[in-house]
């Protein structure tokens, strides 16, 4: 079974990740994937880290354009920009990874990645509540409320780019996701607690 999971920044889903990984004794995926890109793929990893969850403009007329204008003999990829590239290698070790086991995989749209798989339950975690995602990177990342509030508007707007230029598909809609769960409703351990059992119903269903 894989499990991918969605989530605004601040909202505790990659803590709720690691949580669920540990419950259901699956391996989990967030940094590590970047790492395995890097080893597997021989990539600086300095070079995936500042490509990672970050986009501007459209794969799927990037993806396009290098097809028309490639020869029969050249690969399409080969036309393909750096950072396209690595998402194209990224995508093969998230397939990889669904192949080998249980596992949880966090972001890098994984979910539309492995859309056409059986056992993949998607998760998209956030928070109705601005001042709860605030006050969690106030006391677990020590920045100020000022700067948590900037950064959060900051990333969260770089993984909706990335991932709706990825998928061509909308960051945070329901009908990507078999589940949306809003953390500051129940706080992160009780939403732990609840993706357990759900986690649990669709495994038996």
């Amino acid at each position: 079974m894989i499990i991918t999971i969605g989530r605004e920044f601040g909202s505790g889903g990659k803590y709720i990740g690691e949580k669920l990984a540990e419950e259901l004794n699956m391996k989990l995926y967030d940094a590590e994937l970047i790492q395995r890109v890097s080893k597997e793929r021989n990539i600086d990893i300095n070079l995936l880290n500042e490509n990672d969850e970050k986009h501007k403009k459209s794969f799927w007329y990037t993806l396009a354009m290098a097809s028309m204008s490639m020869s029969d003999s050249v690969n399409s990829l080969t036309e393909l920009p750096s950072d396209d590239k690595y998402f194209i290698e990224q995508a093969k070790i998230i397939e990889e990874i669904a192949d080998e086991g249980n596992a949880i995989i966090i972001g890098r749209c994984s979910n539309v990645i492995l859309k056409e798989r059986k056992n993949v339950f998607n998760i998209f975690v956030y928070s109705s509540n601005e001042k709860f995602k605030i006050d969690r990177k106030v006391e677990f990342a020590g920045l100020d409320a000022k700067k948590a509030l900037k950064l959060m508007h900051k990333k969260d707007k770089e993984r909706a780019t990335y991932y709706n230029y990825y998928t061509n598909q909308i960051w945070g809609a329901r009908d990507s996701y078999d589940l949306l769960v809003d953390s500051s409703k129940l706080g992160i351990e009780n939403t732990v607690k609840l993706l357990k059992e759900y986690v649990k119903c669709f495994v038996n269903r």
